[in-house]
């Protein structure tokens, strides 16, 4: 936390009256921050959409809490009005990693809430802890899309480079593109290349526009520092027969990309603007999914080739 240096003027002055007068000190009383993470996925499958909150606290000093908010009550209501109310669910059903010792409670909406989801519906939430503090929020999900000549299941011809294009989401900020690779060590084993049994990459596209990405190549931009330099060399130029992965092309909307980038220089770590206004801090974060599986092979009998339409 930062705190106004005390500018000292006068320090003859101040020496000289110090043994006479002695000033109270207020001592502030850091109050525990809470915290609500609400993120909307709309899927090619409206039976894979997920609305789900997670609200925890943040400590003094940014460390993890251990303090569970299981009498909250998170309530959504659609642009026609509707209102429902979001069910206590178990933890890793909103957090897969979360620091030690670290706590609190997720909410996830039924199916029959959650498949109604659609491209630019625009959606508010509410947050009520149990002490009557409240957190609220809109959000608008972006439009749907497709991806250019990629079905569910296709094949890419061994050491090439697939291009990925697709259409335009109403409302995106970015565009996010994951890739989980697997049987990388078989397929690598005779160049003499290790890699792990799955690899998981990255990569960003920053405006409504950017509608293109090449596989692998360009995946990957925040996790190269990581990479053994002669396996990020060898993905370049495509992936090895025999290697697979799946891939998913997601657009964000504003309030999603205010709470997760980083500023231009910013030593302190990510910026984080809040979406909700209240008792706390927060995001009400909206996504649209397009996922595809991909398996390299100059078999033609493994299956269609992308990008073939």
């Amino acid at each position: 936390m930062r705190r106004n240096a005390a500018r000292l003027s006068g320090l003859t002055l101040l020496l000289a009256t110090v043994a006479c007068d002695l000033t109270d000190v207020e001592i502030v009383d850091f109050a525990e921050v809470v915290v609500a993470e609400v993120y909307v996925t709309v899927a090619d499958d409206p039976a894979l959409n997920r609305l789900r909150a997670f609200i925890h606290g943040t400590a003094p000093g940014s460390q993890p809490s251990s303090q569970t908010f299981d009498d909250a009550v998170v309530t959504v209501t659609d642009g026609d009005g509707v209102r429902s109310v979001l069910g206590p669910s178990v933890i890793d059903g909103c957090v897969g990693v979360r620091p030690e010792d670290s706590s609190g409670t997720c909410f996830v909406a039924d199916f029959f809430l959650a498949v109604s989801f659609e491209g630019g519906d625009t959606l508010v939430v509410e947050v009520t802890l149990a002490d009557g503090r409240m957190l609220s929020g809109s959000t608008r999900i972006p439009g749907d899309f497709r991806v250019d000549g990629i079905g569910g299941d296709c094949r890419v011809i061994p050491n090439t480079r697939l291009p990925l294009r697709w259409s335009r989401s109403n409302n995106a900020s970015a565009y996010l593109s994951e890739a989980l690779i697997t049987g990388l060590p078989a397929a690598l084993v005779s160049e003499g290349i290790e890699a792990p049994d799955s690899l998981f990459l990255l990569g960003l596209s920053i405006s409504e526009t950017d509608t293109t990405v090449v596989f692998p190549r360009e995946f990957g931009v925040f996790d190269r520092l990581d990479l053994a330099q002669d396996l990020a060399v060898r993905l370049q130029d495509g992936l090895p027969a025999g290697a697979s992965a799946d891939l998913a092309i997601t657009a964000v909307g504003q309030n999603y990309v205010n709470w997760v980038r980083g500023g231009s220089f910013n030593p302190s770590g990510t910026v984080r603007v809040s979406s909700l206004v209240g008792d706390g801090s927060g995001v009400f974060g909206a996504a649209v999914t397009r996922r595809f599986t991909i398996l390299s092979s100059a078999d033609t009998a493994a299956g269609l080739l992308c990008g073939r339409g």
